[in-house]
């Protein structure tokens, strides 16, 4: 039996290979090069560390390619149409899961791996089921929903039961060097967090415009429809209110606002929705950020367009964000808020 684990370098993925080499007889490691910057040729010295350290074979893989077109390119083609994207969701849908699976038909391997915080459950007649993580705290099954069953059947994730803190006791265990590693907080190709400088420098021009309210009245000015998300209340520059943004027209160049009941809302239309076991309908939970704790709804599936009724109004709801929906711990599947 041979897996190929993607390894970050960070004390994820690497406890993941030391879990897994008690299970599979052979491992092979692979890091990504995403993109070139000092971050990540410090990540790739220690997974090649990491996987020396546990005896592994490790590779690196260049997918900068379909990183650009599928990650950045998109993210910053969202904010100027309006959106506010989740590149992490269309990272592993397009990027990391992708690529794992390209590698493991290469290699010939059974199975693929990763260091994510989320269950995998399968069953005897091939079904599988992806569902949330032991630890709620940590749980990244969010960023999940769009990994089709087919890719989910020879996948594991084998965290899903830890909490970080078992996580980082494992590692030192091992006598992984990276156990006390940090866990990222940004975008991983915007390491300073400054995503407006990204965006603008990558679409390299941002134009001026008004801030209207619902009836048409100009009450300022903006430097670029980028710089403001659904919901936004700082930062508007604007006397009296206070004023919420209620929806970004970047062909208008216009930003719209209104006060806070404006900008709740509970009925949600969604493109691209994925299903992971099939067409579901009826009452569930539902994440429209993945920070957000689950919100009850009714999910109404029209002929293919599905949207989302929320049991109860929820603010600034923005589009572009990723909807997903849970049955219990279960996800089945989600949508992106248009």
């Amino acid at each position: 039996m041979k897996c190929i684990v993607g390894m970050s370098g960070g004390v994820d993925s690497s406890v993941s290979v030391a879990l897994l080499k008690q299970k599979y007889k052979e491992i092979i490691g692979c890091t990504f090069r995403m993109f070139d910057s000092p971050k990540v040729d410090e990540a790739i010295s220690d997974a090649k560390k990491i996987a020396e350290r546990l005896q592994i074979p490790h590779i690196v893989c260049d997918c900068s390619d379909d990183f650009q077109k599928q990650v950045i390119d998109c993210f910053a083609a969202a904010y100027q149409s309006g959106c506010t994207p989740n590149p992490c969701v269309t990272c592993n849908r397009f990027v990391k899961f992708h690529w794992l699976e390209k590698i493991r038909k290469q290699y010939n391997a059974d199975t693929i791996a990763t260091g994510h915080y989320a269950r995998i459950l399968k069953f005897d007649n091939d079904r599988v089921e992806l569902h949330q993580a032991v630890h709620k705290e940590k749980d990244q099954s969010y960023f999940l929903y769009q990994i089709a069953h087919e890719i989910l059947k020879h996948t594991e994730m084998p965290l899903g039961h830890f909490s970080k803190t078992e996580v980082r006791e494992i590692a030192k265990n091992f006598g992984i060097h990276v156990a006390e590693k940090p866990d990222s907080q940004d975008i991983c190709f915007i390491p300073n967090g400054n995503y407006i400088a990204f965006v603008k420098k990558h679409i390299g021009y941002v134009e001026n415009g008004d801030i209207i309210n619902e009836s048409g009245e100009i009450l300022g000015h903006h430097t670029g429809t980028i710089n403001f998300t659904i919901g936004q209340r700082k930062g508007l520059g604007l006397s009296g209110g206070p004023f919420f943004v209620k929806d970004i027209k970047p062909i208008l160049n216009q930003v719209i606002v209104g006060n806070k009941e404006s900008v709740r809302i509970s009925d949600i239309s969604l493109d691209n929705v994925k299903f992971i076991n099939g067409p579901f309908e009826g009452e569930c939970d539902v994440k429209i950020r993945s920070s957000n704790q689950k919100r009850h709804a009714i999910l109404v599936n029209n002929d293919g367009k599905v949207s989302v009724k929320l049991k109860e109004n929820e603010y600034g709801i923005a589009k572009g964000q990723h909807c997903v929906f849970y049955l219990g711990t279960q996800v089945l599947g989600g949508g992106i808020i248009c």
